[in-house]
């Protein structure tokens, strides 16, 4: 069992968006050491892999018998996963279980951690946190700018139609903006409608909405229902983005659902918190 004095170190293969946040940021906040792909494991007492490790780096860690913690958040390949069903996704889960055979999985839905169930370890739901220090949305008297972080990519043929919608009211929408307050509106689409894109994906961009009290329209995907506290438009259709752009237009809706969305804001420190009591409650 973990205790006060424990050494934790983080790790992964990979350098994405779910490093920065699963790694870097959480790893710091509960005091571990934080390195990609790391070479020295020998002196640790468990080792986070955050996504998936590459061969050599499992073969390191097997090698000094430290424990494994991992953390799935993303790790299914991309882009061909996004399109696989249910029955591929656990197949897939399964295997990678059984190379890896952690002493705990961290689920980043509730959805992911029911289907980690059968594998008779601890799990632990674990939702994305916000960006730390982001500026709040000012709320602006009239709304100009739509906007998407990621991968246009994922959006395919959302792109269009949120194009199309804001030209239609006078507004622009771009993609990566340098900071989510400078969005009137975001918006959390994805075209792939795969059981892991689904079901798996994690909470992040509602999260960065929620953490600015950015006003947003996402998808019914299961890690935003999971975290949706109040002030979220829902749209799943061009009918429902259409009815929810109309709904956010008035700058008092705005306001109101700003404010509505900074209560189920989802800090890193609460989330490190409870990161670091499930922690310390691991046996093997």
């Amino acid at each position: 069992m973990l205790n006060g004095n424990v050494k934790i170190l983080v790790t992964s293969r990979s350098g994405s968006g779910s490093w920065a946040i699963r790694g870097e940021q959480l790893g710091a906040a509960i005091g571990a050491t934080v390195e990609r792909n790391a070479s020295k494991i020998k002196g640790y007492d468990v080792v986070v892999m955050v996504k998936r490790p590459k061969p050599d780096l499992l073969h390191r860690i097997k090698s000094v018998g430290v424990p494994i913690v991992w953390d799935i958040v993303d790790a299914w390949p991309q882009p061909e996963g996004n399109s696989w069903g249910r029955e591929t996704c656990l197949k897939w889960l399964r295997e990678e279980v059984q190379a890896i055979k952690p002493v705990g999985i961290v689920a980043a839905t509730q959805a992911m951690a029911a289907d980690c169930a059968e594998f008779g370890v601890p799990v632990l739901t674990l939702p994305h946190h916000a960006r730390p220090n982001q500026m709040p949305n000012p709320i602006r008297l009239r709304v100009q700018t739509v906007g998407y972080e990621g991968s246009a990519n994922y959006l395919g043929a959302w792109n269009e139609t949120l194009q199309v919608e804001s030209a239609m009211r006078g507004w622009r929408f771009i993609v990566n903006p340098a900071h989510l307050a400078d969005l009137d509106i975001v918006v959390a689409m994805r075209s792939h409608k795969g059981y892991a894109a689904q079901h798996w994906k994690s909470n992040v961009k509602l999260a960065n909405a929620q953490g600015t009290g950015t006003p947003c329209v996402v998808n019914r995907e299961r890690g935003y229902v999971e975290t949706a506290k109040g002030g979220i438009q829902w749209a799943d259709n061009r009918e429902e983005l259409s009815a929810a752009f109309d709904y956010l237009t008035d700058v008092h809706t705005r306001r109101a659902v700003s404010a509505d969305l900074r209560e189920g804001d989802i800090t890193l420190k609460a989330t490190a918190g409870t990161y670091r009591s499930w922690l310390g409650q691991l046996k093997f």
